[in-house]
């Protein structure tokens, strides 16, 4: 069971993200991205304190001495990922957003060549060619001789390449800095950083409305999406590794597509099978590992 464990666990984030997808397209109405983004965190900041706030003050010196490399990793993930996820679910589907978000294993494959040293074989360069090829369809689609893209696909894109970057720079996250450590440090900065987006409001978004629909929607976004995503995708990509990881998200589109059927009665269409086609045709072949690599790992 201890080895199976983080495979387990890696197969929550996607359903809790793919949940988060859905609660911002209903409500990308009503909630600005930037609010709802810092709602979100400051909710789960107060949930994480209670139990974070003695790990904190003990590694607070490493959390110091390593402050340049958890600051962009925070600006990474919390900071920024919400914030631009939420401002293309104004103007893209949840199911849109959910496809290409399923693309990031591939930015991972392809950032880690460019950025980490990793290597590129020719398969895995025919798959991110493959699965790059699915998002430009995806979000090209249906165009006329005059070219316009969904402004909303293109935030979605910039999340998800922010995700990717994210996953990959975890590699240098200090490991003398527990997990629940790191956990509470992003989250605090990300809530500073909205904070101070929100205090300036460049959208010009108004107050949050106290609902009970909008205060469903922020904690469920808290509790499952940020703090028990978080949890749990730390975890696996530790134990896995961010490309083993990655591969995971692209089960978010197989969790979205029902739930945006269920609760915004969005449906598939061709063009999103083409483009899911594409998009899981690349995905294999970048990250499917020749046997000889997964024999030698395996001793």
């Amino acid at each position: 069971m201890g080895r199976t464990w983080p495979y387990l666990v890696l197969l929550l984030p996607p359903l809790f993200w793919a949940g988060n997808f859905i609660v911002g397209r209903a409500f990308a109405s009503d909630l600005g991205a930037i609010t709802m983004s810092f709602y979100r965190w400051l909710f789960a900041l107060c949930l994480l304190i209670p139990f974070t706030f003695h790990t904190v003050r003990t590694e607070l010196k490493i959390i110091i001495k390593n402050l340049p490399i958890l600051s962009i990793l925070a600006l990474l993930s919390v900071a920024s990922f919400n914030v631009l996820l939420y401002l293309g679910l104004r103007d893209t589907e949840a199911t849109n957003a959910l496809l290409i978000n399923s693309s990031i294993p591939v930015w991972i494959v392809l950032f880690g060549v460019l950025f980490f040293g990793d290597t590129l074989s020719t398969r895995r360069g025919i798959g991110i060619l493959l699965s790059l090829a699915g998002v430009a369809y995806l979000i090209l689609r249906g165009q006329s001789d005059e070219l316009t893209v969904n402004p909303g696909d293109i935030w979605v894109i910039s999340s998800s390449i922010g995700w990717a970057l994210y996953s990959l720079t975890l590699r240098k996250k200090p490991s003398e800095l527990s997990g629940s450590g790191f956990l509470a440090y992003i989250v605090f900065f990300g809530v500073c950083f909205n904070g101070l987006l929100l205090s300036v409001n460049p959208l010009n978004e108004p107050p949050i409305p106290l609902t009970i629909d909008t205060l469903y929607a922020v904690g469920y976004v808290a509790i499952f999406a940020s703090l028990g995503a978080y949890v749990c995708w730390n975890y696996g990509v530790g134990q896995l590794g961010a490309q083993v990881a990655g591969q995971y998200i692209h089960l978010m589109p197989l969790y979205g597509v029902i739930l945006a059927y269920i609760f915004l009665n969005e449906s598939l269409t061709l063009s999103h099978g083409i483009a899911g086609t594409l998009i899981a045709a690349g995905l294999l072949l970048a990250l499917r590992q020749p046997n000889n690599a997964m024999a030698s790992k395996s001793e």
